[in-house]
């Protein structure tokens, strides 16, 4: 099911330059392969409406309050975990993760098996811990279209 065409009517897209831009497998395939995590078709197909031409992801508002969330185009998450998390002391995070975007702000969301069960979770930038994550939805169909965890994806 493609997932832009049946958004959820919470959500809306930021129409900030990035955005839906196909494309982008390159990057996708080395996503697929880096990923520690088998990572959903869902997010996988995801990826080739969000990453052509360099484009860094997508974001949305919920209720269209000022918050957003931005899910990572195949690019921008390959190079984030390969530059800006490939310290150390994030290693044992990433052994067992795969980032997939942002609230523009604190929390990094994240697919992985957290005390839940395998989904999307998300933690602080500054603790990168999947023991202490909080579970938002079991897929990005669930959170997209049906609207799963988009009540707790800011809250602390």
């Amino acid at each position: 099911m493609d997932i832009i065409s049946n958004l959820n009517e919470r959500l809306t897209i930021i129409d900030d330059g990035s955005g839906v831009c196909h494309g982008g497998e390159e990057y996708i395939k080395k996503v697929v392969e880096q990923s520690p995590v088998k990572l959903p078709d869902d997010y996988v197909d995801f990826l080739k409406v969000i990453s052509g031409a360099n484009n860094i992801g997508i974001s949305f508002k919920v209720d269209g309050g000022v918050q957003e969330f931005f899910i990572w185009g195949a690019k921008f998450a390959y190079e984030c975990v390969n530059t800006e998390y490939s310290h150390p002391v994030y290693a044992d995070f990433l052994s067992c993760t795969w980032l997939i975007g942002d609230d523009v702000g604190e929390f990094r969301y994240f697919y992985g098996e957290g005390a839940e069960g395998f989904g999307i979770y998300k933690t602080t930038a500054g603790e990168m811990d999947i023991c202490g994550s909080n579970k938002i939805a079991d897929s990005l169909t669930d959170l997209l279209i049906n609207g799963v965890g988009l009540d707790i994806l800011f809250a602390w």
